[in-house]
C-alpha cells in the first residue's frame, strides 16, 4: 500500500438533535462545491482512549446541513451535542457529471420535478 492520501478538508462538527451537523460554507466555497453535489465523507467520534470510525456519502443542501444516517449513528453511539471529525475524502460535482444538463439536474433535486416546455422537451431527446 502507499502513502495514505491527504482529504480534501477536515473539521469538527457538534451534532444537532436530528443527527445532523453544518458542512461549512468556506470548504463548500473553496471546493467549488455547490447545492446537489454529493461528498464522500469519514466520520471519526471518540469514545474515552477508544475512536470510531463510518463512512457514507451525502448530498450537500441548501444551508449546508448534512444527516448522519441513523443506523450509522446508533452504531457509533453519536449523540445530540456530540463533538465529531468529519473528513472529506471525495467530492461529486453535478456540473462534472452532467455537463449540459447540469442546471436541469440541480433544479430536480431541490424540486422533485420540473414542467416542460415543448423546445425543452425537443432538446432532451435529442
Amino acid at each position: 500500500m502507499g502513502e495514505p492520501k491527504e482529504p480534501l478538508a477536515k473539521f469538527h462538527a457538534k451534532v444537532t438533535r436530528g443527527g445532523q451537523f453544518t458542512f461549512p460554507l468556506w470548504t463548500r466555497v473553496y471546493h467549488e462545491l455547490d447545492i446537489g453535489d454529493y461528498v464522500e465523507l469519514i466520520v471519526r467520534v471518540k469514545h474515552g482512549q477508544d475512536i470510531k470510525r463510518g463512512m457514507f456519502v451525502a448530498k450537500l443542501v441548501d444551508k449546508g446541513n448534512i444527516t448522519i444516517p441513523k443506523g450509522l449513528r446508533d452504531e457509533m453511539g453519536i449523540e445530540k451535542d456530540s463533538v465529531i471529525e468529519i473528513l472529506v475524502i471525495k467530492a461529486y460535482r453535478i456540473k462534472d457529471l452532467f455537463g449540459d444538463h447540469s442546471n436541469l439536474i440541480k433544479q430536480l433535486s431541490l424540486s422533485k420535478y420540473k414542467l416542460l416546455t415543448p423546445e425543452e422537451e425537443r432538446k432532451l431527446l435529442s
